[in-house]
């Protein structure tokens, strides 16, 4: 069911979704406070492995120091340079690319070449700017603010979806991105509302049930929809007998997730998505994507092949999905950018209501 029983008021006005100094509030008071998704815990499996990322105009570098994951700046405190350039990699040592300085996971300068020419060193060794870092589940967060509120005090419903089974059941099947000619938040309220299903997505997913069939939660730091997705009825007998091998029970129930601002996590059957929007300038955003399937309790030569297969299978649908999605991005930015309207929300779209609220009650009304 859902929570409002009459249309809404389109509550940001569409200068919102392209002004400079309306963004520059969103990355303030939304983005810099938050935890961020930041890697995933099968790019980071072995000693020595690091993910490097571009986030709010930071170069950063989350690395597996013996087990324990760190994240820090990706700049070196000698002369500035990046430590490295490679997206993801392993390395025996961490270490900058352009003199050779190298440091611990605490950050500390631990060998630097010619050491003597320094001496003597203001304060001792110098650090890398370092960062909170937590995992949960098969993810790895980072906060970009200075002693971060719990991560589970933030998102709770949220946390609670990464620590439904432990990170190793999880297999990544696909991770990707996109960069889009739009406001993040345009493509935020594209995915928490399902009205725009039938003319999108005819041949995807076909329809997102009645009223009467979906539930909406709304919460201070996060929204739930939960809703079945129609499929062929083979689809769900050999699914059904597939998915039993890795987890019995799976259900196939979707259901959405969105933390406030910027992270989303999708549950059905034995697949876990997950996607945040990053914004990039007040008319682009990139958005990374993960894709994950369950592996079974107790794996044979079968269940692996099943987790694989169906890992593949579910990131082609979710591919084309976002295709379709994607198509419409640019034209909706454009559309905000000339309208004189001001907007209106259905019940169905309540969802992009409860977003909009957070978004006036932390940027627009914030002093």
């Amino acid at each position: 069911m859902f929570v409002s029983q009459s249309r809404l008021p389109h509550v940001l006005e569409p200068n919102s979704y392209h002004c400079p100094e309306q963004f520059e509030r969103e990355l303030s008071r939304l983005f810099q406070p938050a935890w961020h998704l930041v890697a995933c815990l099968d790019n980071l499996s072995r000693d020595g492995d690091f993910v490097t990322l571009e986030l709010m105009g930071k170069p950063l570098i989350v690395r597996n120091f013996s087990g324990q994951i760190h994240g820090f700046l990706n700049v070196c405190p000698h002369r500035h340079c990046l430590l490295t350039h490679e997206k993801q990699g392993t390395s025996t040592g961490f270490r900058c690319q352009y003199h050779g300085w190298e440091f611990a996971a605490s950050g500390k300068a631990t060998k630097i070449p010619d050491a003597r020419s320094f001496k003597p060193m203001p304060g001792g060794p110098e650090s890398l700017c370092k960062f909170d870092v937590q995992v949960r589940g098969p993810f790895v967060f980072l906060s970009l603010k200075d002693r971060p509120e719990p991560i589970e005090r933030l998102w709770p419903t949220l946390m609670d979806v990464c620590d439904e089974f432990p990170a190793h059941r999880w297999k990544l099947a696909d991770c990707w991105d996109y960069e889009f000619s739009a406001n993040w938040k345009v493509v935020v309220e594209n995915t928490v509302e399902s009205y725009h299903v039938p003319a999108v997505h005819p041949r995807t997913l076909v329809r997102f049930g009645d009223e009467s069939e979906i539930e909406h939660v709304i919460r201070d730091d996060a929204t739930i929809m939960r809703s079945p997705i129609a499929s062929p009825r083979a689809y769900r007998q050999i699914a059904d007998q597939l998915l039993k091998w890795l987890e019995p029970g799976c259900k196939h129930r979707y259901q959405l997730y969105h933390g406030f601002p910027n992270l989303f996590f999708m549950r059905i059957d034995a697949m876990l998505q997950a996607m945040t929007v990053v914004p990039v300038s007040p008319v682009s955003c990139r958005m990374i994507v993960y894709v994950f399937t369950l592996r079974a309790r107790r794996e044979n030569l079968v269940s692996r092949l099943i987790t694989w297969q169906w890992g593949r299978f579910k990131a082609a649908i979710i591919k084309k999905v976002l295709a379709e999605d994607a198509r419409l991005y640019p034209d909706l930015q454009r559309g905000m950018e000339s309208s004189p309207f001001a907007g209106t929300i259905s019940t169905r779209e309540e969802l992009v209501h409860a977003f909009q609220q957070y978004v006036l009650r932390r940027t627009v009304r914030s002093h």
